[in-house]
């Protein structure tokens, strides 16, 4: 792997930065976007002496994505919040399937290059870099960053000479820990760790001790009897009670199950482990300790920071998903939404519950579902009301904050999507506002949600008006959005036309084409249509997009991630039989995704519909 020699410019930069910031993502005082140069520095200046480490480019070029934006913009907090629902909660849905794999792979022939540009080299990556930085702290992660750049300018470096500079300024500052020996174990071997805490309720011990056990992490069931694999975890944890929490303490996990002495604690006292995140695992804890942190939500939650509500959700319905917890936990805690006043645990459960929404939309109990979302969502839908396009006084359109505006959106879109009756007329005048006019008054920010709405809730006319507005705009973000809202139409012969139009015509452009066959699977009325349309074009499909690695991989993934009963399984297994697709990573990926779909009816969907039969007071469980 050849790096490429950058300029006299380059050096200088790095040199300059070096001096005056001690700082990688520091910028200059005439605002120079230094970081920028970051993407040159780890791909260039120094670049991986061979592919199976191009992890270190793509993950720190991810990574300072969020650290260079959060200087420009410091209020929106990319990197402490923004960087958990964007990166490290959407990697490790991928990473803990049994066919995911570590994050340097050995790479021998050509052919095999291909494969290590994934989402886990760059999301996984950009992870594992943030949670070594909180580890080490800015400073001795600077500096350790400007030693390793400065030594093998103008060469190439394995991550092993990466390692060793962070070890080196680690103990410049008294600090013994071994970086290599730390990182190896997230890197040489696949998946993650999840860490379980409990309160020590033995007489032998006091209460301030909490016993700590770790596993392999995996949705599946029949693959949780193989776990050997062990972690060296930073683990941060906090103890709480109703009006404060005490500052986090570092604990280090390096065996399967440990004990270890942390602040007093007592029956109304509870547990928070991986604070704000930093760590690239997921946190369970005993039943007594999951109670008290949902009271303490439903109280007062904001003295649990944003970053670790949004965590706490993610990880209870991921939990709940695998079979870790009970199906009611997750469905208790987010009880607490109505008083949410943050973006980010609003934008987590959304993940949560889009997911579950796509496994129980063709299920004849599914209205139970879609009551409770929308009894949480409802209070803080219309306190935040929607966006207006009126001027103010000064002639300027009124702007929102950007976090309240993405909050207003992201409550638009669960009002809508789940039904409230309000969100559902307030699309629809807007939609015929419109079709009247002949003017778009919709926000832009909401446009996507309020044109989806008003196709699958509107007659044929609609659906026209829309295609030949698709046609008519030369604007590609709003082509994008008015060919995505097509999809959302329940009649099944409209679907099944735009299908046959988007691949057999001109009409929808060829990198479009995917879109438009992942979004009717997403839609309940188009799923069996999108399926069996995939199913029978697969060779033309293959044949246009086979190549490119990406695309090809999101199209298998999308059309058939949402596929949850026993003869859809079937019929998958059978397509990937007849089509000899067993080698690649993609359908492998996809059929164990089904297969947990699958798995999940079978052992949770009772309980899950049980729980919400019960009264909301009910026991977790």
């Amino acid at each position: 792997m050849q790096h490429t020699e950058p300029s006299v410019a380059d050096e200088e930069n790095l040199l300059h930065l070096n001096r005056r910031s001690n700082g990688l993502w520091l910028f200059g005082p005439q605002q120079d976007v230094l970081f920028l140069s970051v993407l040159k520095w780890f791909g260039d200046l120094v670049t991986p002496v061979w592919w199976e480490d191009v992890w270190l480019k793509e993950g720190f070029a991810h990574y300072f994505e969020y650290v260079g934006t959060d200087f420009l913009f410091p209020k929106w907090n990319m990197e402490k919040q923004r960087f958990l629902t964007d990166v490290l909660h959407e990697v490790m849905l991928l990473d803990g399937l049994n066919s995911s794999h570590p994050i340097s792979q050995e790479v021998v022939q050509a052919a095999d290059i291909d494969r290590v540009f994934d989402w886990i080299a760059y999301k996984k990556g950009a992870a594992l870099i943030r949670m070594l930085a909180n580890v080490m702290g800015q400073t001795l992660f600077q500096r350790g960053l400007n030693d390793y750049l400065l030594s093998h300018m103008y060469g190439n470096a394995a991550r092993d000479d990466l390692w060793s500079k962070l070890t080196q300024a680690m103990r410049s500052e008294g600090l013994e820990i071994d970086i290599g020996q730390m990182m190896d174990k997230w890197t040489l071997q696949m998946g993650y760790p999840i860490v379980t805490i409990s309160k020590n309720q033995s007489e032998q011990l006091p209460t301030h001790h909490i016993t700590v056990h770790q596993e392999h992490f995996l949705y599946s069931q029949e693959a949780k009897s193989n776990n050997r694999l062990l972690w060296q975890i930073p683990l941060t944890v906090a103890v709480g009670n109703a009006s404060s929490v005490s500052s986090e303490s570092l604990i280090w996990i390096n065996n399967k199950t440990e004990t270890h002495r942390i602040g007093r604690m007592d029956d109304s006292t509870w547990l928070l482990g991986n604070i704000n995140q930093t760590g690239y695992f997921r946190v369970n804890y005993d039943l007594a300790n999951w109670k008290l942190l949902i009271q303490q939500l439903h109280n007062n939650p904001e003295i649990i920071s944003v970053g670790n509500r949004a965590g706490l959700i993610d990880d209870a319905f991921n939990l709940a998903r695998a079979g870790y917890l009970p199906q009611g936990v997750p469905l208790q805690l987010i009880g607490y939404l109505p008083e949410e006043p943050s973006f980010l645990p609003w934008h987590s459960a959304s993940r949560a519950l889009y997911q579950l929404d796509k496994l129980l939309d063709r299920t004849d109990e599914y209205s139970l579902f879609s009551d409770y979302v929308l009894k949480q969502v409802a209070a803080r839908y219309h306190r935040m009301g929607w966006p207006t396009n009126v001027p103010s006084s000064e002639g300027n359109v009124l702007q929102a904050s950007y976090q309240t505006e993405e909050l207003q959106r992201e409550l638009i879109m669960l009002a809508c999507s789940f039904g409230n009756k309000q969100c559902h007329r307030q699309a629809v005048t807007y939609i015929s506002d419109w079709i009247s006019s002949n003017k778009n008054r919709i926000p832009p920010n909401i446009r996507d949600i309020v044109y989806c709405t008003g196709v699958s809730l509107m007659d044929e006319d609609v659906w026209e008006f829309i295609w030949m507005k698709f046609h008519s705009t030369s604007a590609v973000s709003e082509k994008k959005i008015l060919l995505e809202a097509l999809t959302c139409s329940d009649n099944t012969f409209l679907l099944n036309r735009l299908l046959n139009l988007s691949l057999t015509s001109d009409l929808v452009p060829e990198q479009d084409v995917i879109d438009v066959i992942i979004h009717v699977g997403r839609n309940p009325q188009g799923r069996n249509l999108a399926w069996k349309y995939f199913r029978e074009k697969w060779d033309i499909l293959n044949a246009r997009y086979g190549e490119a690695l990406f695309m090809n991989s999101r199209l298998i993934g999308g059309v058939t991630e949402f596929l949850n009963t026993e003869k859809e399984l079937n019929e998958l297994k059978a397509f990937i039989q007849a089509n000899d697709l067993g080698a690649g990573p993609a359908m492998p990926r996809s059929l164990e995704i089904v297969e947990g779909n699958v798995r999940w009816h079978r052992l949770h969907r009772r309980h899950f519909f049980q729980w919400l039969r019960k009264s909301p007071n009910s026991n977790l469980g």
